[in-house]
């Protein structure tokens, strides 16, 4: 998503620091390659640097950020940023805007804006801010895929499918038994993405002699995402303790014309409409009813298909661009007013992830 932002907001300049060094990961360097292709310098840094702020102006290296985009997860490396900024006129300092892509915990303070990538975040911010937040939702690029690719001969084996990472908060650790379990009929399931789990759920498919039912096509890249989806006849999501706000994920199956089966937790209420696109469940035994329905129902499977193509329009990057384009004209309009002078064409941007 920071890559399509930076990518599509051509109009303005940007610099982008990712925080995945406190993780002890490394960037995607397909994503860095992107990036810099489209002018677009981006670091990879330890969340200290930012309390040092002569260190931190070495990263900057110049760049002056009329707006700081802060897609935040959970911690605040900018926190002492902001503060260090507030004490300037709000003409002379950054505007902080924090992305929230965390749910359930109040979002960091201090912030000049909030952007919300669901309606139900919405309590998250009034516990630090008085200034109403405004809701940004995920963007899809549609033309990555084409649901039309998408062939099934009716009563064929139905594909379910689902595309995570496969941490201990983003998939139950049960979830091979879980899936035999509903006992669905000439039906076979694919687990794909990495994570710690990835060795256990491999071995409870050998162990339960499910290896002809379960693939597990370990991590996939991005280009390779719209080819895996229409593999799949189903899309069907479910986490362990994870409450999604937004998941980008499920805006991609929806762009391939996937029925989606999942919890109503969280925001994925917000993009699923339960009858029209795919089939909402309060527990997980409620997944295993949907999906034996849709099983042995191929006209509902055909319905909820069109239903989700038709869905995914209204989550396209080109409208969420097209906000982004809103907010920042209305920050700079608030600089411009402060300041009393003429803006220079051409705002710069900085995005950072947290």
């Amino acid at each position: 998503m920071l890559v399509d932002l930076a990518v599509g907001l051509r109009e303005h300049q940007h610099r982008v620091v990712h925080f995945t060094t406190f993780n002890g990961l490394t960037p995607c360097a397909a994503f860095v390659e992107e990036l810099r292709d489209n002018g677009a310098d981006c670091n990879d840094v330890p969340w200290a640097i930012c309390r040092d702020e002569a260190a931190w102006s070495e990263v900057l290296a110049g760049f002056s950020p009329d707006v700081v985009f802060f897609h935040w997860w959970g911690h605040d490396p900018l926190r002492d940023w902001v503060y260090r900024s507030k004490i300037l006129p709000i003409g002379d300092r950054p505007c902080f805007v924090c992305v929230l892509h965390h749910a359930e915990v109040a979002a960091p303070p201090n912030y000049d804006r909030y952007v919300l990538v669901a309606n139900h975040q919405v309590n998250q911010v009034e516990r630090v801010s008085s200034n109403p937040a405004r809701v940004i939702p995920n963007g899809v690029a549609l033309d990555r895929f084409d649901a039309a690719k998408r062939s099934r001969a009716p009563g064929s084996d139905l594909i379910v499918g689902r595309l995570s990472c496969l941490f201990a908060n983003k998939i139950p650790r049960d979830w091979v038994r879980t899936l035999l379990s509903f006992q669905i009929p000439r039906t076979s399931f694919v687990i794909a993405g990495d994570g710690e789990l990835l060795p256990a759920l491999v071995e409870d498919a050998r162990q339960l002699n499910a290896a002809d039912r379960l693939s597990f096509p370990g991590y996939v890249a991005r280009n390779d995402v719209p080819a895996l989806l229409e593999s799949f006849d189903v899309f069907c999501y479910a986490t362990s303790t994870a409450v999604e706000c937004h998941p980008l994920v499920i805006l991609e199956a929806l762009a391939s014309g996937l029925p989606v089966v999942a919890e109503g937790r969280g925001g994925i209420s917000e993009i699923v409409t339960h009858g029209v696109n795919g089939l909402l469940a309060g527990s997980i035994s409620e997944i295993g009813a949907h999906l034996r329905n849709l099983r042995c129902n191929e006209r509902l499977l055909r319905d909820l298909a069109y239903g989700s193509r038709r869905t995914a329009l209204n989550f396209s990057l080109d409208l969420q661009l097209n906000s982004y384009r809103a907010l920042l004209n209305e920050i700079e309009n608030e600089r411009t007013a402060a300041r009393k002078v003429s803006h220079r064409d051409g705002s710069q941007t900085y995005d950072s992830d947290g």
